[in-house]
């Protein structure tokens, strides 16, 4: 009787679906395009879709830079308003 092996699935982690939705955002496009690995998705703002959990993650890192870019714009401004003392 030849024993029983228990076989894992070899389909990657990345090709998981989860929901993603990008928000509504004045003055932005209301579509978004994500290329990897050859493919892309266009991905519209304010719908809930499912993606590849590799697409989901580029967008939340897309999304985690714009903010952190933001913070740091704003803070230049808050710099540049600053009254200025001579000779410092």
């Amino acid at each position: 009787m030849a024993k029983e092996t228990k076989v894992e699935s070899t389909e990657p982690k990345r090709a998981e679906r989860v929901s993603v939705m990008l928000p509504v955002a004045p003055g932005e496009a209301d579509t978004v395009f994500v290329g990897l690995n050859g493919k892309g998705y266009t991905i519209q703002r304010g719908v809930s879709v499912m993606v590849p959990r590799a697409v989901a993650d580029l967008i939340n890192e897309s999304q985690a830079r714009k903010q952190a870019q933001l913070r740091r714009i704003r803070a230049l401004e808050e710099e540049a308003r600053k009254p200025r003392v001579a000779g410092m």
